[in-house]
């Protein structure tokens, strides 16, 4: 099938259609599997792709912006009872007759695979966001993680992985054949985070001064991002740096117990939290460093947005991240669960601007040099091309 590229128009629904692709999701809330699903959205537009996102559960808080993209949303409405999911993804596809169906994490796959499987000529590319073998604390767990991408797996043309870790686990044991697992990075539009006209009326609108050093991060608030982690590292430096703020963006079922920690740390007219927000760019041009704290990450979008924007990075050393941030080179990193150490990298940065600026630049070169979205969504339209090969 001929690739064609268009320029995106103010109506996307008029470009030329070459293919239909279908992003499978369990929803469109916020987090960094969904902004990415929006990226891929929008190339595939430009690309003169139509797209489609079929989201299991519910559609969520994005799936407005996927519209304004150009996307159609559809909703299987099934949260909390995804037994049926199969057939009426079947009965979807069939008045859809999409090309390839792209889905994120084993859920969307194993119900929507299977559906797309009755369908002769149907395509299936996965995407695996996370480790979940390794995820689970519980070695009953694990096995049963093992099996679940096993089975799933075989209903995928492509098994792509964000990071070569989770590569290795679904390799594993051949849990998934070798042949059919590839790492794709994510990639971000590093226009869209370059743009800092937004710093100074965010700024305002949360309440802090021209003069505060903003400290922040971004990410759905739960316990694998570990944001009560960053809270009480920032409350080890603010008696030294009183200009010093915390910006979360985000929301999630840790938001009460994070507010009530910034109470327990005296810490509350320091911190901010910003809730849910579809335009992450603007929050991300109010800070001057950006920490991540997760137990375990992928390759977390977050991080490489906060490089486009131009921030210094502090972030643990869990999961895919360590075969990109270069401790000293493009960011800092400290050992997963190290308050102290969290707490040092900030003050040497709050100590040390210059340092900071050396760290966000060669983090920029190299968000520009290996991870922008257009990058990924060529290894992705190659991995369409593949699996539309007549088997």
């Amino acid at each position: 099938m001929t690739r064609r590229m268009h320029a995106l128009t103010d109506h996307p629904e008029s470009l030329p259609e070459t293919r239909h692709v279908v992003h499978g999701v369990l929803s469109l809330d916020l987090g960094g599997l969904e902004r990415l699903v929006l990226a891929l959205a929008r190339n595939g537009r430009q690309r003169g792709d139509r797209i489609s996102v079929v989201c299991i559960d519910q559609p969520g808080r994005l799936a407005d912006d996927a519209r304004a993209l150009g996307a159609d949303v559809h909703s299987l409405d099934l949260a909390g009872d995804r037994s049926q999911a199969t057939a009426r993804a079947a009965g979807l596809f069939d008045r859809l007759r999409p090309d390839v169906l792209h889905t994120h994490q084993i859920g969307a796959l194993w119900h929507l695979g299977r559906a797309a499987r009755m369908r002769d000529g149907m395509a299936v590319v996965h995407t695996e966001h996370s480790d979940h073998a390794t995820l689970a604390s519980r070695l009953t767990d694990q096995w049963k993680n093992r099996l679940w991408w096993r089975r799933a797996g075989r209903l995928s043309h492509r098994f792509c992985c964000v990071s070569e870790d989770i590569a290795r686990s679904v390799r594993r044991w051949h849990t998934v054949p070798a042949t059919k697992v590839s790492v794709v990075d994510n990639g971000v539009d590093t226009a869209l985070f370059a743009d800092r006209s937004q710093r100074t009326p965010v700024r305002a609108s949360l309440g802090f001064s021209p003069g505060d050093v903003v400290i922040g991060t971004v990410g759905r608030l739960n316990e694998v991002k570990r944001q009560d982690l960053l809270l009480r590292g920032f409350a080890r430096i603010a008696a030294a740096w009183p200009q010093a703020r915390l910006l979360l963006v985000g929301d999630g079922p840790e938001r009460p117990h994070l507010e009530a920690l910034a109470q327990t740390l005296d810490l509350a007219g320091r911190i901010s939290f910003a809730g849910y927000q579809t335009q992450t760019e603007h929050f991300l041009a109010a800070m001057d460093v950006f920490a991540l704290s997760s137990r375990h990450e992928g390759l977390p979008l977050a991080l490489l947005e906060a490089w486009s924007a131009g921030l210094p990075v502090v972030s643990s050393s869990v999961g895919g991240i360590p075969q990109v941030v270069r401790h000293g080179h493009n960011g800092l990193l400290f050992d997963n669960g190290d308050e102290a150490g969290l707490a040092a990298l900030l003050a040497h940065l709050l100590d040390d601007p210059a340092a900071a600026a050396n760290l966000a630049a060669a983090g920029r070169d190299t968000v520009m040099a290996s991870y922008s979205l257009e990058r990924t969504a060529d290894r992705y339209d190659a991995h369409y091309r593949t699996a539309l090969t007549p088997r």
